[in-house]
């Protein structure tokens, strides 16, 4: 299971490692071009230096070994090592651990100062500078011969005035990789040595900062037994904010839900109670003597009665349990709204005369809506019959269809409201009935309204009721964009 100190633990790590390693890497670089700057630097001076020991004299050039102290070059924590010839490829001067080393050549003056890497037999790294001048002229006259015999003084008589004389200086840079092997094995060890103390670090604050989630987590178990328990949003760090606020939220939800659970299973508990116990004083009556077939007959058609109102109790439950969790999907096509209401009404409209009540219709004609007819058919039923049950006697019913809006409005009222403006809004809570039906009892479950509304929302409708006592019962059905 991946876990979350884990992972930024990672995370650090495999950001700043590689950081070091780069950075260590520059520096390592940097600090090898700066030597070897530093040599071609110091190369280039002492070259020049040795230049000045040739000059170039009636009988040729003069090279003076003596004046550049040859020995002492070799003998150096860095040797030197040095060869002076002309363009052509003559040699004036090679010291001899050069051997195996090209010698320069070029038909023309070198451009300037030249820079290379070069190895010997026994794989020692030389730098070189290289480059060619013109000798100065010394018009001072000596004595050949003698010069000749001077060991220290190499004379060459081909070279004419004016010609180059090339000239390439060598340094052993054995310490010099000693000292950057020394310093990589120094950086190594520091950038191991700093992931080391990086990776204990990261780890203890990361574990420091994961306090506040174990503490959040441990209050979160509290809560298991107390749904009215809230998490301070104040108290936590704000990162963690968005999750307390939405977790707070949940359990609005939650404990909202199940309170409405439990107010529907006890609601629904003591609907059942009071058919079932019709039921069973009916039959116990009727078991407690013999009697006539015609009264057991009309014993039969009240338990049947009875059983109609369970029958028709339980679908309604049924109902409203696949609308809330779902499992009751629309199917929209294009209907007629006025030829449904119609086709609707048709089957209550014998119990207008019966209550002598007025009915009248408003109906814009051609008006055409996306919606499901058969759910619209549902809550149109329930509308009629809640309306007709309702509305006092010889009062009216109203069904109006309109727009407002931009959006296409269906209101059916009836008179003789005995709901008051406080109580609208709980017409649409589960098995509520006002104080004044409750002599209702198996006739109304309070189960019409709140799953008609709840078609309605599944269709993208809004449903709305106003109500004064002993005026208008309005439900107003609004279908957007109609």
């Amino acid at each position: 299971m991946r876990s979350l100190t884990g992972t930024l633990f990672r995370g650090v790590i495999m950001t700043t490692a590689p950081i070091l390693v780069l950075a260590g890497t520059v520096l390592y670089l940097s600090v090898s071009a700066q030597l070897v700057r530093q040599i071609d630097e110091s190369l280039t001076d002492k070259a020049k230096m040795l230049a000045l020991s040739v000059e170039e004299k009636q009988y040729g050039l003069e090279v003076d070994l003596e004046e550049t102290r040859i020995g002492n070059m070799e003998e150096s924590d860095s040797p030197e090592y040095l060869y002076i010839g002309s363009l052509e490829g003559r040699t004036f001067y090679r010291s001899n651990a050069l051997d195996g080393i090209p010698i320069p050549s070029s038909p023309g003056p070198l451009p300037g100062e030249q820079h290379d890497w070069y190895r010997l037999p026994d794989d020692r790294k030389l730098r070189s500078v290289l480059f060619s001048f013109a000798p100065e002229a010394d018009g001072e006259e000596e004595d050949l011969e003698s010069i000749a015999a001077d060991s220290g003084i190499i004379v060459d008589t081909l070279s004419a005035p004016g010609d180059h004389v090339v000239i390439q200086l060598f340094r052993d840079t054995s310490s010099h990789s000693r000292f950057m092997e020394t310093f990589f094995l120094m950086l190594l060890a520091t950038g191991l040595g700093s992931i080391g103390i990086l990776s204990l670090t990261v780890w203890m604050s990361i574990k420091k900062g994961a306090n506040p989630v174990n503490e959040l987590a441990a209050h979160i178990e509290g809560i298991s037994d107390d749904l009215g328990v809230r998490i301070d949003e104040v108290a936590v760090l704000k990162e963690l904010v968005p999750i307390v606020h939405k977790l707070n939220n949940f359990l609005d939800k939650l404990e909202e839900s199940f309170s409405r659970e439990r107010g529907f299973t006890s609601d629904a508990a003591h609907e059942l109670r009071t058919p079932l116990a019709g039921l069973r004083s009916t039959i116990e009556v009727a078991l407690g003597k013999e009697r006539e077939s015609e009264e057991y007959r009309t014993t039969l058609v009240r338990a049947l009665e009875i059983v109609k109102q369970l029958e028709s109790l339980v679908g309604g439950l049924l109902a409203l349990a696949r609308l809330e969790s779902g499992q009751e999907k629309a199917r929209i096509s294009e209907v007629n709204l006025e030829n449904c209401i119609q086709d609707t009404w048709k089957s209550y409209s014998k119990i207008v005369d019966k209550k002598d009540i007025s009915v009248s219709f408003s109906l814009s004609n051609g008006e055409v809506a996306l919606i499901d007819k058969g759910l619209l058919v549902q809550v149109l039923e329930e509308l009629f019959r809640n309306a007709l049950y309702y509305v006092d006697q010889g009062g009216s019913v109203r069904v109006n269809l309109l727009q407002e809006e931009g959006n296409t409005q269906l209101r059916i009222s009836n008179t003789g409201s005995k709901i008051s403006v406080q109580d609208t809004a709980r017409v649409f809570d589960r098995f509520w009935r006002g104080s004044q039906f409750k002599d209702d009892t198996g006739l109304r479950f309070g189960l019409g309204l709140p799953i008609s509304r709840k078609i309605v929302e599944m269709m993208g409708m809004r449903m709305d009721v106003k109500s004064e006592m002993d005026g208008e019962f309005v439900v107003t059905l609004t279908m957007k964009g109609g």
